[in-house]
């Protein structure tokens, strides 16, 4: 990363909710390049959160950009990676079969693609971790599941779409010696899980808007990674310790600042 100035930075995919906590987490560190499919104008306007209480973009003050780019059109992103010191690639589609490789891994192709044009060498990608993938193979049944277990996506669209992305950015990794940092998600809540009733319970991979906005933050900053393409879950600590986020809190100095207790621990009667 650039030293001596605001490093400058370019998300692909802002218009989502981890774009926007990615934003407020680095908007007073970083010059930020916010791109979407659609302008933050359209996002706001339409106001259809991808989930109940997931965050909404804000329309960026100098000297914070929004652009609208297709990451399917290679031109595109190449042009708003020109100038830029690292990229977070958080765009996505989860049901359109043509949508869903034409974004997550054509558009996985071009952003790393484009960071090899332009000499980039920090890229976040993203991804979902699935506890279950609805078939024997999967790790529903297993405990400290580590962040590197094989990616077991079975036929589920979004999952397979995301795994062929995550291959094709750690060979663009591991040729071009790119430092690439893969972030993985599962369900995420607000931080005071609001929405959920004391004692409802919670899935075994969950992480709070706000916790997802920081770890892409660590992951900016985070140094002398063993390898060009680390692999980490985001989550938080969950009883019964299915999941953990050990390596991120060893490599990345994130941890997370939400456990979800109200939402897990036993009512009394």
């Amino acid at each position: 990363m650039a030293q001596g100035r605001k490093s400058k930075l370019c998300i692909f995919g802002a218009g989502g909710p981890i774009g926007a906590a990615a934003a407020n987490a680095l908007r007073e560190d970083y010059v930020l390049r916010l791109t979407d499919l659609r302008s933050v104008e359209r996002i706001l306007e339409e106001n259809r959160p991808q989930a109940p209480n997931a965050p909404l973009p804000c329309v960026p003050e100098p000297p914070h950009t929004w652009e609208v780019v297709n990451v399917g059109d290679y031109d595109q992103v190449l042009e708003a990676a020109r100038g830029m010191d690292a990229l977070v690639n958080l765009s996505v589609v989860r049901h359109d079969v043509p949508g869903a490789f034409r974004v997550n891994l054509v558009g996985a192709y071009h952003v790393m693609k484009a960071a090899v044009a332009c000499g980039v060498r920090r890229v976040i990608h993203t991804g979902p971790r699935r506890p279950s993938s609805g078939f024997e193979a999967d790790y529903w049944g297993d405990f400290q599941v580590p962040d590197d277990v094989p990616f077991r996506s079975g036929s589920h669209l979004y999952g397979l779409t995301k795994h062929m992305a995550s291959e094709t950015v750690r060979a663009f990794s591991e040729e071009y010696e790119l430092e690439t940092v893969c972030l993985l998600f599962g369900l995420l809540l607000p931080g005071d899980g609001r929405g959920f009733a004391d004692g409802e319970g919670v899935p075994p991979f969950t992480v709070s808007w706000e916790d997802a906005g920081w770890a892409i933050r660590c992951a900016l900053r985070a140094e002398n990674l063993p390898r060009k393409y680390e692999v980490f879950n985001i989550c938080a600590r969950m009883p019964g310790a299915k999941f953990v986020p050990d390596k991120a809190e060893r490599l990345l100095n994130w941890r997370p600042e939400h456990g979800f207790e109200r939402l897990w621990r036993r009512v009394q009667r």
